[in-house]
């Protein structure tokens, strides 16, 4: 009987450490080529709104890390990707802020917009928008439930929407848009030639909103790398692209993919471990 007992918690300990993550009719992990180069692609549905968002923008005001938040956080989730998100200050994550206009749920981290046009906004229930900055119509709604737009580049509009962000707990970062409704929004540069990851939202031909987490290993300008992403994901996925965003691959390339087991998706490499985490968004099933 002693062996018995203590057999039983090791199994015990291995059906948790293998229960699902995540169903797979929510959540689907592939690699392909597409016109000689390699994709490697998150597919999730929002139907049912059982796939989430959850943004760390860095320590927070206690000092904890990134990956201490998120490891505390993350306890009693079941999560399906994270990955770096927008451009920091510096590479040392101890050093780090955010760039652009930063507020980690409802606190504000860097109060100052950047000339970047994509404003995401990641809810507390975990929903996430994007408002094009440049064209002055962020829509959000009061607690009381009427709504407002606002132009955040008038300092009045600036300073209800931060309201509004401390009042809901929301979670605000600023990065490159470089889609909009189907439009390349960014223009060809002289950025530097690396691989790239970008986060897309659309709808697919079954009328459901989706989200991608895209990692591209072409080594491409961010302009040259937005075109080959649309196409890919245009042709290959049938995606009506609301809009498409890029996640920081530069000094802080961190990424990690699950299985629905909960094990290591071996197509999805970073080359930042989480524990050098400066920022972090996380996809997440419940």
């Amino acid at each position: 009987m002693k062996h018995l007992f203590t057999l039983i918690p090791s199994l015990f300990f291995l059906v948790l450490s293998v229960s699902a993550q995540y169903d797979e009719d929510y959540v689907q992990t592939y690699s392909t080529n597409f016109e000689y180069e390699k994709y490697s692609v998150v597919k999730m549905t929002r139907s049912g709104e059982r796939v989430k968002v959850k943004y760390f923008a860095g320590r927070d005001f206690n000092g904890s890390s990134v990956y201490e938040r998120y490891t505390q956080w993350a306890r009693n989730k079941k999560i399906i990707a994270y990955s770096s998100g927008t451009y920091m200050s510096d590479c040392e994550p101890s050093l780090a802020n955010p760039v652009g206009i930063c507020i980690d749920n409802g606190k504000e981290v860097n109060k100052t917009l950047k000339d970047f046009d994509g404003l995401v906004i990641v809810y507390a229930t975990g929903g996430v928008v994007l408002s094009n900055i440049k064209e002055g119509n962020l829509k959000v709604t009061n607690s009381d439930g009427t709504p407002m737009t606002l132009d955040l580049k008038n300092s009045f509009d600036f300073s209800r929407f931060k309201s509004w962000a401390g009042l809901n707990s929301a979670t605000v970062f600023q990065t490159h848009l470089l889609n909009k409704d189907n439009v390349i929004k960014i223009k060809p540069g002289s950025t530097k030639l690396q691989h790239r990851r970008f986060m897309a939202v659309g709808k697919n031909p079954d009328g459901e909103i989706m989200y991608y987490l895209v990692n591209y290993d072409g080594e491409q300008t961010l302009y040259d790398g937005t075109v080959r992403v649309t196409n890919f994901i245009k042709k290959l996925e049938s995606l009506n692209i609301y809009w498409m965003i890029n996640l920081d691959r530069g000094c802080q390339d961190v990424l990690r993919v699950n299985k629905p087991d909960g094990s290591v998706d071996n197509k999805f490499v970073g080359n930042t471990p989480i524990t050098s985490a400066a920022n972090l968004i996380v996809f997440y099933y419940e």
